[in-house]
């Protein structure tokens, strides 16, 4: 791909659209349709961009919210904290769960009227568990809440390849990332802080409430429908009508047959990018990688309240609430360095190669990444298992939670760099594998700290993430060579 006349050994043609510095290729090409998403305002892009990040962040959000709940909901309900722990075990499952389930479905009925409505029923079933009368009915509608909720984070990369051009993606998903990495650890920050000063679970949820009403405000002010057929002149192109009816779906009704994928096919797609040979083990990779992350936070209300006479550390909620800065500051840092650096070696990359670029120029991130996420987590067992003072697990937790941050924008770039027409499908996909071991790790976290010794388990888990890199350096090696058998996602 060439992305830069300057650099490049041929004469390229001059009738190329370039960006504003005069030698960077745009790609995609923009029409000359003013209705191309690549043609908006960048006042409509980072308004768009700023919604569906506040989106994807509430999508997680929700999820670890209820974590630091479960001593007084077990208290009400008169069961186990572990026991109502398993609410949102299978809530943080259906986030990954529903993300391929909706995923397809932004290719038949549009991204905005998805994300618009996946976030009203989500909405809803929040206000569900607020009044739920017992832990039967909160089970429940926290798993239904999930399912809805997940389709806010999933669909974002989507909206991100609709809208700008390929040497912008870095910056943008980084944007986006940061938010839904970084809402996991906001959740039990402002819960326990709710917590402290209410004594009442319900509260820290009607704050859950208040923000998906916000979300769905900004939707309704300032989202639009960047799903546009690149293989149909502009004009030929449906009619737009108003922004409000592409947003509540009637635009897409009406514009359906021809415009819009049938849902047999659009689940096919899932199908074809799943099977393609580079993205199970980019899905593998990051799952070994990152599922630490989401065990720990699942688990940290009993890792870290648990009482000094107990041998543990016995934070109260408000303490776990200062806690919790340490991975918001670990992901602030780790995006604003990934900001400069993905373009550095973007730039470096291209400037070696005359112009050209790979996909495989992403990964060298993701090596920054292990040399802070193996030690860290290390950190974290043996602060744990040797009782060392809280300021190793703040060192340990923030080196793990930046490398995550890393290596999740590198990871996430380099697939939508190998298959740009598939966007939707790719994040559903690594969402899924992000998720779904995280899910699993807090049914064995303690128990198996307990039994063996937080020092070996926390071991064990960098052991997983080394053997993960060894995939990664496969994946940089044999990656062109992969791809190119599998063809493109069109092919």
């Amino acid at each position: 791909m060439v992305l830069d006349i300057s650099d490049a050994k041929a004469d390229g043609p001059t009738h190329l659209k370039l960006a504003c510095n005069g030698h960077t290729v745009l790609v995609p090409q923009p029409s000359d349709d003013p209705n191309d998403p690549l043609n908006w305002s960048g006042t409509k892009k980072g308004l768009i961009l700023g919604t569906i990040s506040v989106a994807a962040f509430l999508a997680e959000f929700q999820c670890t919210t209820g974590n630091p709940c479960i001593l007084l909901q077990g208290a009400e309900w008169g069961i186990s904290p572990d026991h109502v722990n398993y609410a949102n075990n299978l809530n943080v499952l259906m986030v990954g769960v529903g993300g391929v389930f909706w995923i397809p479905l932004i290719s038949v009925c549009g991204r905005a009227p998805v994300l618009l409505y996946a976030c009203l029923a989500g909405t809803l079933f929040t206000l569900g568990c607020i009044l739920a009368p017992s832990f039967s009915v909160f089970y429940s509608l926290r798993t239904i809440q999930a399912f809805f909720l997940t389709a806010l984070q999933t669909i974002g990369l989507a909206f991100i390849q609709d809208m700008f051009f390929f040497h912008e993606h870095a910056k943008k998903i980084g944007i986006w990332t940061s938010c839904f990495i970084i809402s996991p650890y906001f959740g039990p920050l402002l819960a326990n802080f709710v917590l402290w000063s209410t004594n009442s679970w319900r509260a820290a949820y009607w704050m859950v409430f208040g923000l998906g009403c916000l979300v769905l405000g900004l939707v309704l002010l300032f989202v639009d429908e960047p799903w546009y057929r690149r293989d149909i002149a502009p004009e030929n192109q449906p009619t737009k009508g108003s922004r409000l009816s592409r947003v509540l779906g009637l635009w897409q009704v009406k514009h359906h047959a021809g415009y819009f994928l049938g849902p047999g096919k659009a689940y096919r797609r899932l199908l074809y990018v799943l099977l393609k040979p580079i993205m199970l083990p980019i899905m593998i990779y990051y799952c070994f990688t990152f599922m630490w992350a989401v065990g720990i936070n699942q688990s940290s209300s009993i890792l870290f309240a648990t009482p000094v006479a107990a041998g543990g550390y016995g934070f109260t909620d408000r303490s776990l609430g200062f806690i919790y800065f340490t991975p918001v500051v670990a992901i602030i840092i780790g995006e604003a360095f990934g900001h400069f650096f993905n373009d550095y070696l973007f730039a470096r990359y291209i400037r070696i190669h005359s112009g050209i670029f790979q996909p495989e120029a992403r990964l060298p991130s993701n090596y920054i990444a292990a040399v802070f996420m193996i030690p860290g987590i290390v950190l974290v067992g043996q602060a744990l298992h040797k009782h060392l003072h809280y300021v190793a697990i703040i060192m340990g937790w923030g080196m793990f939670v930046f490398g995550c941050m890393v290596a999740s924008v590198a990871i996430t770039a380099y697939a939508l760099d190998s298959y740009p027409t598939g966007s939707g499908e790719v994040s559903g996909l690594i969402n899924f594998s992000r998720i779904i071991g995280g899910f699993a790790v807090p049914y064995f976290q303690q128990p198996w700290g307990l039994t063996d010794g937080y020092n070996i388990t926390f071991g064990v888990q960098a052991a997983i993430i080394g053997f993960a890199l060894w995939i990664l350096v496969c994946i940089h090696v044999f990656g062109a060579r992969l791809r190119a058998r599998g063809g493109t996602l069109d092919s």
